[in-house]
């Protein structure tokens, strides 16, 4: 019986009876609905406060996935421009190399007809 035991209320395992009968039994019954109710609004108000929180985290998530994008794309542009600039380079001096030879065989060249 336990703690019902003064309210009119008696417990069989997991189950309560509530002896309706007497105004005692009836304001016990009423004061367990009252205190399940205000438990239920307490569990109903913390899932709404960890609902609300996994939505922000969520949506914080969201938004840093899209700027880790963002940031990537940028970088992957500057590489691309840094390696396009580096290409050119290199083409420029490996044409000019090649222009070089072309002069100094040609200076050869003219050299020999002028030997000749």
């Amino acid at each position: 019986m336990g703690a019902f035991a003064n309210s009119g209320v008696a417990q069989y395992g997991n189950e309560v009876s509530a002896g309706v009968t007497t105004l005692k039994g009836a304001m016990a019954v009423m004061n367990i609905a009252e205190s399940a109710q205000k438990m239920l609004d307490k569990i109903r108000s913390d899932l709404g406060s960890v609902q609300n929180q996994l939505t922000s985290t969520v949506n914080n998530i969201t938004v840093t996935q899209v700027n880790v994008k963002a940031a990537e794309s940028q970088i992957r542009d500057v590489d691309f421009a840094a390696e396009s600039a580096n290409f050119s380079k290199l083409n420029i001096l490996a044409q000019s190399g090649s222009y070089a030879m072309s002069q100094a065989n040609a200076v050869q060249q003219n050299v020999m007809k002028l030997l000749q």
